[in-house]
């Protein structure tokens, strides 16, 4: 094993079985297959899409192209895949904003707390040119180019109690995406943000090690928390999105009209997963009423002036959020 290979192991954190991964020169020449990873399981929709975008991209490209995935976090977590974008390790990733806040402020603004209030809002704001715009500075801040955003559902928060007021999950351990935005907004509102891993949550909600969690209709659903979940805020308090990147040092061996080619095609069919939210939303929405977890909608003002802090706290940091908060209401 050489030590590139024996690195992109250790970087990956798991034990998973490696080919010998040819030079970035070497593999710009003739036929070669990009992997493209991701934290959600094979079913969710970014994988899907994913597949539909590689198969196009095998067609278009006369089989000169393949994309291998690899799902469900099997190159590790969103921070050490983007390690292996920077390197040329990985060549794409379906990623989420959240893990890019980590790293680019800027990219706070759209995780803004009640920045939009629908899918159609949330797609619409990702379409936007103050969106648009954060994806110039990829290159030159991660290492990765930022083709197009993706998205979840928006946000929604489930408790193992019932939940009647702001004072009732005051002090409460409610799991999140490890972000700085995130982690803010729910500092603000009192309560004690908790990073975790997705595929520890069911366990840690079942034995009471979080109160709570923050996740979109669709992985609620795939995971079964409104098992566990005996209240669920319908807040809509955040998109969630994501972005289809590719390794920059990858980039620079593409010709011209190859990254024309895949910008295309990986730019339709994540507008496609964009679009495509909408109905899953409503199926799983549906799917959700028909559980035992009581629903409860509730606005920003349930959350009294934690909103106006999050912006004070973020927008200096993040510029866009003034131009996406101007932004006409969908």
């Amino acid at each position: 094993m050489s030590v590139h290979t024996r690195r992109l192991v250790l970087a990956s954190g798991f034990a998973l079985p490696v080919l010998a991964v040819p030079s970035l020169h070497a593999r710009a020449q003739g036929a070669r297959e990009f992997r493209l990873g991701t934290i959600t399981p094979p079913q969710h929709t970014w994988n899907v899409n994913a597949r539909s975008f590689g198969e196009e991209l095998r067609s278009a490209s006369n089989g000169r192209f393949s994309v291998a995935q690899f799902p469900a976090g099997q190159l590790g977590n969103e921070a050490t895949m983007l390690q292996q974008l920077q390197t040329g390790a990985l060549d794409m990733s379906w990623m989420t904003t959240a893990e890019l806040s980590n790293r680019v402020d800027a990219f706070a603004a759209v995780h803004a707390p009640f920045l939009v209030s629908s899918v159609e809002g949330a797609i619409a704001m990702l379409r936007s040119a103050p969106a648009l715009a954060l994806l110039n500075g990829l290159p030159q801040s991660v290492g990765a180019v930022g083709l197009r955003y993706g998205m979840t559902g928006l946000r929604q928060m489930l408790t193992r109690d019932a939940v009647t007021s702001l004072a009732d999950i005051r002090g409460r351990k409610m799991r999140i995406t490890p972000s700085a935005p995130i982690r803010d907004f729910y500092t603000l509102i009192g309560t004690a943000p908790t990073p975790l891993p997705l595929p520890q949550v069911f366990d840690a909600l079942a034995n009471g090690q979080i109160d709570g969690l923050e996740l979109d209709f669709e992985s609620v659903v795939n995971n079964r928390f409104q098992e566990l979940a005996r209240t669920m805020l319908l807040t809509n308090h955040s998109a969630f999105p994501m972005v289809g990147l590719v390794s920059a040092r990858v980039w620079a061996t593409l010709s011209p009209s190859d990254r024309e080619l895949i910008r295309g095609l990986a730019s339709k069919h994540i507008d496609a997963q964009c679009d495509g939210m909408i109905q899953v939303e409503v199926d799983n929405l549906r799917r959700l009423q028909q559980s035992a977890m009581q629903i409860r909608p509730v606005g920003a003002d349930f959350f009294g002036d934690a909103v106006a802090q999050w912006d004070r706290q973020w927008g200096p940091r993040a510029p866009a959020l003034a131009q996406l908060r101007a932004l006409p209401r969908v």
